[in-house]
């Protein structure tokens, strides 16, 4: 076996056994040549057939992700419901907050923990084609430990979520159009009581145990999406 080989056997093994996680952050090409004290080009030709089976995922400028589970499109699939209509990657994220907070009772019935169990309570904006998004994302401390919230700055919500405790299998999604909340407003940059699309994605495992839940909102009148019904 080349030496090549080795390495992307190894990286493989893994990623299988969940040493690498799903959606999760693999060492950088430099990082990996120390690893493995092989010249760039080896470490390059390993990282290129493991992109090309679809098991890594190079984003430019970023860096190298363990492919997710699920994607973007999978969400799509499953849900059947929701397209933007522009339906590119976002462009930019910026954490407004992070934080832990007890459960109580909502969010316990949800995730099935106790009230005074530690949840993360995310929130962030996402600028993408000159539309603005406020999004919010709530992890139970237990099934993310360690959660490092700038992951959320290069990899999409999907790639975040899968590197927890829990694979996602599947999403839950429920589409309304509301009032925005003074809150809502601030972060949008949008008049008082102005209506937005607020979007919620339930996220699941294989048994069918809430995962993590997330929030998007969206001026309505600036934003399009399309319903598919079948």
């Amino acid at each position: 076996m080349t030496l090549f080989k080795e390495i992307y056997a190894d990286i493989k093994r893994k990623i299988e056994n969940g040493v690498y996680k799903k959606g999760g952050v693999l060492p950088n090409e430099g990082e990996l040549q120390k690893i493995y004290q092989v010249s760039r080009t080896t470490v390059r030709k390993a990282v290129e057939q493991l992109v090309e089976e679809k098991q890594v995922v190079r984003k430019k400028g970023v860096g190298l992700f363990v492919a997710p589970g699920i994607s973007k499109q999978n969400i799509l699939d499953m849900t059947g419901i929701i397209k933007t209509s522009t339906g590119l990657e976002p462009e930019k994220t910026q954490i407004k907050e992070s934080y832990l907070r007890k459960a109580g009772v909502y969010y316990s019935k949800i995730f099935g923990i106790k009230e005074n169990e530690l949840i993360y309570y995310l929130s962030f904006l996402v600028f993408s084609e000159g539309e603005r998004t406020y999004e919010k994302l709530i992890l139970p401390l237990d099934y993310f430990p360690g959660f490092d919230p700038e992951i959320l700055k290069v990899t999409a919500i999907i790639e975040a979520v899968n590197t927890g405790k829990m694979s996602v299998q599947d999403v839950y999604q429920d589409f309304q159009l509301t009032e925005a909340t003074d809150e809502d407003c601030k972060q949008l940059e949008v008049a008082t009581d102005f209506p937005v699309f607020k979007i919620t994605n339930t996220f699941l495992d294989d048994r069918a145990r809430v995962v993590a839940i997330e929030y998007k909102l969206q001026s309505a009148l600036d934003t399009k999406y399309s319903i598919d019904f079948d």
